[in-house]
């Protein structure tokens, strides 16, 4: 759990806390969640704790039912987990052959930055860090996205929240990629940066493919 307090962020500070329950499952798939309760275990007015909920809904991490309030979403089942995922290799081949068709090469400079950065953070230690380690993945993959030069992609590739999905689905089947995933992103970035449309392609694939088959595979 976070226990420093972001001076002056408070609508952020309980989205982290929020997010982070919802992650460990401290507040479960499903699970209604009780605002009053909730204000003053977090020591906040309810204002903020709205304000975090309205964001949290839209990542589609709680729902909001009419006349019932908010509930944490249910997990996605595997074959919803293998549909979207099916999407994005899709949508991250597309913008990978334009990156390379259009020399948006440069790219691969924040790719790096990105994988470097997930290399040097310990899972292991927290969820805040194990959480940290998933947005640096996100980031990575919506570069490819956002260089591939489709808004209108882009756009759809956000709706998903892929990775918020994919770091809640660990959390039965255990610790996030932090030694394979970013290997795999070499080989991306590598195959970019050499202009090999058909590496590139290649290495997408492969990464987006076994991390499901890692996923399913720690299900059981």
């Amino acid at each position: 759990m976070i226990k420093e307090k972001e001076r002056g962020e408070t609508t952020e500070y309980v989205y982290n806390l929020l997010k982070e329950m919802i992650f460990d499952w401290t507040l479960a798939p499903g699970e209604k969640i009780n605002i009053r309760n909730l204000s003053r275990k977090f020591n906040s007015s309810p204002i903020p704790l709205r304000e975090a909920l309205s964001r949290l809904h839209s990542e589609k991490l709680v729902v909001l039912q009419p006349n019932k309030g908010y509930h944490v979403s249910e997990i996605l089942n595997d074959n919803e987990m293998k549909a979207m995922l099916e999407a994005r290799i899709l949508m991250e081949t597309h913008a990978a052959r334009n990156i390379i068709q259009f020399n948006k090469i440069s790219v691969t400079g924040e790719m790096s930055r990105l994988t470097e950065q997930m290399i040097s953070t310990n899972t292991g230690s927290t969820n805040k860090n194990a959480l940290i380690v998933t947005n640096l993945d996100q980031q990575f993959h919506y570069s490819i996205m956002q260089a591939g030069g489709n808004s209108f992609l882009c756009e759809a590739y956000q709706g998903m929240h892929c990775h918020l999905h994919i770091a809640r689905f660990y959390h039965v089947k255990g610790e996030v990629d932090r030694t394979v995933a970013p290997a795999e992103h070499q080989e991306i970035i590598e195959a970019i940066r050499t202009r090999d449309v058909y590496r590139a392609e290649k290495a997408i694939f492969h990464h987006i493919n076994d991390s499901l088959i890692r996923l399913l595979n720690r299900k059981k």
